[in-house]
């Protein structure tokens, strides 16, 4: 037994690192889900719930999309409801982009929502971009990264949305 501690000592400050390295990388990863998961805690705060609901009235609607923009630059309220919405979506494109959360589970997360605005909100994008206004990027970009698992993960997909599915098969 002796002998085993003795060349145990020996590696003591391999030991030691290697505990090291290993605390490093479990803090990072918990930190990196907890900025993940906050981000769709900020998604369902009643606020944010109340937000979407009245933008999701207006997305929905049978409204043409200059109909629609026209609302929006006339209802402030509404404007900056949007205003909140994209840029909770930038945040978490850039924060995707820049590694700060974790990557599988943001795609898991936030598909299909972030695709789905996307989809809604590609007028008004496009006609701020039409004005000059830098808007959409990061918002996109993590648009994409959610819908290349549709491809890479068809199978968990369809049985985790059906509904999404069965959709795009009726049309």
């Amino acid at each position: 037994m002796t002998d085993i501690i003795e060349f145990l000592k020996q590696f003591e400050w391999i030991i030691a690192f290697v505990i090291a390295w290993i605390t490093i990388l479990l803090t990072i990863r918990h930190f990196k889900t907890s900025k993940t998961i906050s981000y769709i805690e900020r998604l369902n705060t009643p606020e944010m719930a109340k937000f979407r609901a009245d933008i999701d009235e207006l997305l929905n609607s049978d409204l043409s999309d200059s109909e629609k923009n026209k609302i929006i630059e006339n209802d402030k309220a509404l404007f900056f409801k949007i205003k909140i919405l994209i840029n909770i979506f930038t945040e978490i494109g850039i924060s995707y982009k820049s590694r700060i959360i974790r990557r599988q589970l943001t795609r898991e997360i936030f598909y299909p929502m972030i695709p789905n605005y996307w989809d809604k909100f590609s007028f008004y994008i496009l006609k701020q971009k039409n004005k000059g206004i830098a808007i959409g990027y990061y918002f996109e970009y993590i648009t994409d990264e959610i819908k290349r698992i549709e491809g890479k993960n068809k199978k968990r997909i369809r049985k985790r949305y059906p509904y999404l599915f069965e959709k795009k098969e009726e049309n």
